[in-house]
């Protein structure tokens, strides 16, 4: 019976966690709504007195509905940064990447293969196979990662071959042993910094002398290139999760447009 019950409250949970997934993949739907209107009123991607008033309504549904109000706004702040990413990538790409949208601007699938290719670290060989430094990745699974077919994948390293900007990048990236996924496993904090100007010099000893001030030491700190992805951040490993009175701090920080905690 018992067993039978877990079965039961597990199905119910996968039920919640598809239709929360649909809510967002719905809200996300609106980005091209959203750009074009704010293109029409000239208005930029970032509005800082929206953002406060959506994260002041979900710390207030939070507690009415018995949740911790500071996970529920690290949940918000995380989903605002993908929506400002999102919208960003329909107004244009940012430098180099622009240019990497425009040499796959005739073909979306490979353009979709490039960014896992960034996102992974994986490079691409003189004969086009992909590997993730010196161990092939068989095609066919990176196919299956992007939902396309394999002969994208190797259409795509053949693109990047014949063209000698993207044949540099791309002959020359390196995955990375990247904490964020086991930190809490290992007792250590995550926060990421979603900066007002990415491309400001500063950000991250700014950001590395206010968390040195509470004595907490940063075990790995990996910054998005603002030249590459459309929202940029700072994720800092710290060697015990972080306070309140550290985020309240790093969210003064003038360079600082939002702070989430994991």
């Amino acid at each position: 019976m018992s067993e039978e019950k877990l079965q039961t409250l597990r199905r119910e949970i996968d039920s919640i966690d598809e239709r929360v997934i649909f809510l967002l993949a719905q809200r996300l739907k609106l980005a091209d709504d959203l750009v074009a209107l704010k293109r029409k009123l000239k208005l930029g991607i970032w509005d800082a007195a929206r953002e406060r008033a959506v994260i002041n309504r979900a710390r207030k549904r939070a507690k009415s509905e018995g949740l911790e109000p500071a996970f529920i706004e690290s949940v918000m702040r995380l989903v605002i940064a993908h929506m400002a990413g999102v919208e960003r990538e329909r107004v244009g790409g940012a430098g180099m990447w622009a240019k990497i949208q425009d040499a796959f601007a005739n073909f979306p699938a490979q353009l979709s293969v490039a960014r896992a290719l960034f996102k992974y670290g994986l490079r691409v060989r003189e004969n086009g196979e992909i590997a993730c430094g010196d161990i092939r990745i068989p095609a066919v699974q990176i196919a299956g990662e992007v939902g396309v077919d394999r002969r994208v994948v190797d259409a795509t390293a053949q693109t990047i071959l014949k063209n000698e900007k993207l044949r540099g990048i791309f002959e020359n990236l390196e995955p990375i042993a990247y904490l964020k996924g086991v930190a809490q496993q290992l007792g250590m904090g995550v926060i990421e910094i979603l900066p007002k100007n990415a491309t400001e010099p500063g950000i991250i000893s700014e950001v590395a002398d206010t968390i040195s001030r509470f004595r907490i030491s940063i075990r790995q700190a990996v910054a998005d290139d603002p030249h590459f992805v459309p929202q940029p951040k700072l994720t800092l490993i710290t060697d015990e999760p972080v306070r309140g009175d550290i985020i309240e701090a790093l969210r003064k920080l003038p360079s600082v447009q939002s702070v989430i905690v994991y």
